[in-house]
């Protein structure tokens, strides 16, 4: 058999990531058959829906079958997006039928968990690499939650119903703005941690939203709407999330170690608003039986709802604020939070076993999807690996104790650093003077030692994790004296002459757009050593109030001291 007639691969010249797309895609709409489609049918029941989903499948499959030669050889003449676009269409028109029908309360009503992952398997296999699918699905989502307590009153719900309506909203609208707000406006982080939740309830809704008697259905006319449908703006997000972390890669490990760390971060935001849903909710319920609304019960699970909802807020706002401080050092903190959040959701769950799974997403998400996106941020990227395991823990040992470290020498190829040198610069080196005022800045690229600290300034003052590290001054003619380890320079050594009657006058400070250090907090003796170095490194004005404070630790002042400055030398004179 010649090579012509042989039969091509339906894989052939087709990226792997496509592949795998179409592979979910196929596998979500097949899941979606045996699901709820409405309060009463499930998606095997309508043979509309059998029919759209059996050629939404069809064109997803048609151009791995043209590949193979199954198709006339006029199928190659039609677009391959327009012709996918086109088979899956219907399918689309009919979810939106059905939506539009539950808004009139015509028929069944409701948005059930097949509905749901029939969409989330159309926004997949479109693949649209527009980020206006995105907004718009957000934007319907919200208005549609919005809509849901307005709803509720014009039905003439009880009360608890419509406070149940608006926190639903609230937590819908929260989790859009933390999520696709935040993406949209450039924060891959977002991003990710939008599929990360998209997929998460998704795979839910294949597991448990097709129970008999408790089966997953949101309604307008219901106490909630929208957290099933959070799959579909994620899979619409899918193309733009992947090419950018694609395009990331071969970039510095801090810009790397910095965006999950964003992941971690937002992971626990979401998961303060979750929780917090959850202990309103229960308050509601408990307000509910003491106002003896008919139909509400007082047992167990509210009580710990109510408990366990604050616990994880306030964990969450712990770990949040410490990994904003410092992600290395809060690295085994954020990680504990996360496994203590998922033992506290795990309550809940435990509590709710034998009551059915209808509709609480928020609880699922609480108890594994959140913390398992936080633990896969800290612990699963090499560039966060590197960032923790790095050994430079002199600037930290000078923070804990506040006493003078002696410089140290490097490896044989080194240059000696000050152990109390600003983070991100180095100490000044034995040059004369003359050679240190033609130094030149030149970047140089850090070695895991170094990435801890340069990485704490970096993320304290709140500055763009994407950019490259600042960088750092070396004195002209370091290569050609091959970097030899030399003793501290005399000026350092030996300190100015003492003037004990000498007076001090700082002078004003104008005020320096976009710096968050004062005077006030240069000057004051409360502030953290660490603070101190990170001032004298992004707020240079201020050094001279530094060298004037009375709690800066005596390394910081020999650096001080080097940089020839005359307003922080005549400053450090009144130290004497």
């Amino acid at each position: 058999m010649s090579d012509a007639v042989l039969p091509r691969s339906p894989f052939a010249g087709v990226p792997t990531r496509e592949v795998v797309r179409d592979v979910v895609a196929v596998v979500a709409f097949l899941v979606a058959l045996p699901l709820p489609w409405d309060a009463v049918h499930r998606g095997s029941d309508l043979l509309w829906v059998v029919l759209t989903t059996v050629l939404a499948i069809l064109a997803v499959a048609a151009p791995y079958a043209q590949r193979v030669g199954i198709l006339p050889a006029g199928w190659a003449r039609v677009s391959e997006p327009r012709s996918r676009l086109v088979g899956l269409a219907p399918f689309v028109l009919v979810a939106l039928l059905h939506a539009v029908l539950d808004v009139f309360a015509v028929g069944a009503g409701g948005i059930g968990a097949g509905l749901a992952m029939g969409l989330t398997a159309t926004a997949v296999a479109a693949a649209l690499p527009s980020t206006r699918g995105v907004l718009v699905a957000a934007v319907v989502l919200a208005v549609t939650a919005v809509a849901n307590p307005l709803t509720s009153v014009v039905d003439g719900a009880l009360w608890p119903d419509v406070l149940g309506a608006v926190l639903s909203a609230v937590l819908v609208l929260g989790v859009l703005w933390l999520t696709v707000w935040s993406f949209l406006h450039g924060d891959d982080a977002a991003g990710i941690v939008l599929v990360a939740i998209g997929g998460a309830v998704a795979l839910e809704l294949a597991l448990l939203g097709g129970g008999a008697q408790h089966s997953w259905v949101e309604s307008l006319h219901a106490n909630r709407y929208g957290l099933l449908l959070l799959p579909v703006v994620a899979a619409l997000a899918v193309p733009s999330v992947v090419g950018r972390v694609a395009a990331s890669q071969g970039e510095a490990a801090e810009v790397s170690a910095a965006r999950w760390v964003r992941v971690a971060v937002r992971a626990f935001e979401l998961m303060m608003v979750v929780a917090a849903f959850v202990a309103i909710v229960a308050i509601v319920r408990l307000a509910a039986v003491g106002a003896g609304v008919e139909g509400v019960r007082l047992g167990a699970e509210p009580v710990l709802r109510l408990i366990v909802g604050v616990l994880v807020v306030v964990v969450a706002l712990l770990a949040r604020r410490a990994l904003q401080r410092d992600p290395r050092s809060a690295h085994a903190t954020a990680v504990g939070a996360a496994c203590v959040v998922v033992v506290l959701g795990l309550v809940i769950l435990v509590a709710r076993a034998g009551v059915g799974t209808r509709s609480h997403v928020e609880e699922l998400l609480l108890a594994l999807a959140l913390p398992a996106i936080v633990l896969g941020a800290l612990l699963v990227p090499p560039s966060v690996r590197a960032l923790v395991a790095s050994q430079d823990t002199q600037l930290d040992d000078l923070a804990a104790t506040g006493s003078a470290t002696s410089y140290g020498e490097g490896s044989a190829g080194g240059s000696p650093t000050a152990a109390g040198a600003p983070l991100g610069e180095v100490a000044p080196s034995d040059q004369p003077a003359a050679t240190q005022d033609t130094a030149v800045h030149e970047p140089v690229a850090a070695s895991p030692a170094e990435a801890g600290s340069r990485w704490r300034g970096t993320w304290a003052a709140g500055t763009d994790a994407t950019q490259q590290m600042a960088p750092v001054e070396v004195a002209q003619g370091r290569a050609a004296q091959g970097r030899s380890a030399t003793s501290p320079s005399s000026a350092v050594d030996q300190p100015p002459p003492q003037q004990p009657h000498q007076t001090q006058v700082l002078p004003p400070v104008a005020d320096v757009p976009g710096s968050r250090w004062s005077p006030e907090q240069a000057l004051d003796p409360t502030t953290p050593l660490a603070d101190l170095a990170q001032i004298v490194q992004e707020a240079p004005h201020l050094r001279p109030h530094v060298a004037a404070n009375p709690s800066t630790y005596p390394a910081l002042l020999d650096w001080l001291g080097a940089l020839g400055d005359p307003a922080v030398d005549a400053a450090l004179r009144t130290r004497r």
